[in-house]
């Protein structure tokens, strides 16, 4: 299959929620992962292309707390794969003075590619 994204993608291991017509319903992610242009992963949940979604990263925080960055998006595309769908999911705006922990998060992660 021939790579499409612009970014790289790194794999994602934190806790992330995925809320979708205006946050009534959530769609849950595995084995996602992320670039600075988006987040994708499988779920078994069905989901519609050009859907709006807000996705939630969930950082957890040395002292034991969490701190979470939403960042707007929407479901670029969609796929059957086995049992699950896999789908891609484009972020509106990463902006630094909103998401620095995201952002610190993918450029750590960018230099282990």
């Amino acid at each position: 299959m021939q790579e499409r994204r612009e970014n790289p993608r790194s794999s994602f291991h934190l806790r992330t929620d995925v809320l979708i017509n205006e946050g009534r319903d959530q769609i849950s992610l595995l084995r996602t992962n992320i670039g600075f242009g988006g987040i994708g992963g499988y779920s078994r949940d069905l989901v519609e292309p050009d859907s709006e979604v807000l996705v939630q990263i969930h950082f957890e925080q040395r002292d034991g707390g969490e701190t979470v960055e939403s960042i707007q998006g929407k479901i670029i595309w969609e796929k059957q794969d086995g049992n699950f769908r896999a789908l891609g999911i484009g972020f509106s705006a990463l902006q630094p003075q909103k998401h620095p922990q995201l952002i610190s998060y993918l450029r750590y992660a960018e230099q282990f590619e």
